[in-house]
């Protein structure tokens, strides 16, 4: 992405509500499927940190680690994690030991990256037996608008499209499901009327609304966090999927 979206990410993943919601939803995700369970010390990787918001605000609890690509985004995320970003580009420019996180979290991130299959292959890579990776996509290509393409989006993903990423014997796939659903029509609508727009100014919504429809905005996208695999939701402008990897199995022949 470019500097500038960098600038305005840093200056609102604290508080805006998508981002504030995204973090419950992902970390209440992380807590109900990783093995042996999340009440350890667990070992995090994000690839595509960004500005560190989401690695924030877990790093006194657990061991975590951030990639990033962009210099300046890396700059923004050492001040808050120091060394524990470093440099590093999917899929082949991840300097990480394999089978070595209990967590791999790819936040909206394979949007941005031409060879996704790879860069999920590299995900699951750096996963220990029974660790899981957490990863996020927007949905539905017909939803593709300025802002899409201002933020450097290759795609926007469908339900099918996006599992065929973690189909792998080395992966099985807990969950996959659109979220983001109770604010999808609005949602939805303002994408739609952006694709009609003609403007020289750049598209971008990265404010925060006033503190009291921040709040609410919030905590409808995040009371989707328990409904995620047990109540179905069919439709929604994000997908997100949880990918537990497998045990090795080693095939014994008879003698």
């Amino acid at each position: 992405m470019d500097a500038s979206l960098y600038d305005e990410l840093a200056r609102v993943e604290a508080s805006h509500w998508w981002f504030q919601a995204r973090r419950q939803i992902v970390w209440s995700l992380v807590r109900r499927f990783v093995g042996g369970g999340a009440n350890r010390r667990l070992q995090i990787c994000e690839l595509g940190c960004g500005t560190g918001g989401n690695l924030v605000s877990v790093a006194e609890q657990h061991d975590v680690v951030g990639v990033e690509c962009s210099p300046h985004a890396l700059d923004y995320a050492r001040r808050k994690l120091g060394n524990r970003v470093r440099q590093g580009s999917l899929p082949d420019g991840v300097d990480l030991p394999a089978e070595s996180f209990d967590v791999v979290l790819l936040t909206d991130v394979l949007e941005h990256i031409e060879d996704d299959v790879r860069s999920a292959e590299t995900a699951l890579r750096l996963l220990r037996p029974s660790g899981i990776v957490v990863a996020t996509v927007p949905a539905y290509q017909w939803l593709y608008s300025p802002r899409d393409a201002h933020h450097h989006h290759f795609r926007r993903y469908g339900k099918q499209q996006f599992r065929r990423l973690w189909q792998s014997d080395a992966a099985e796939t807990m969950l996959l499901s659109h979220y983001n659903t109770l604010l999808f029509p609005p949602a939805a609508a303002v994408r739609l009327a952006s694709k009609l727009q003609r403007s020289g100014e750049p598209p971008g919504d990265l404010r925060v609304p006033p503190r009291l429809m921040n709040r609410l905005l919030a905590g409808a996208m995040a009371s989707e966090a328990n409904l995620l695999g047990r109540v179905p939701l069919p439709f929604g402008l994000s997908l997100v999927a949880v990918v537990r990897k497998r045990h090795a199995v080693t095939l014994r022949t008879a003698a």
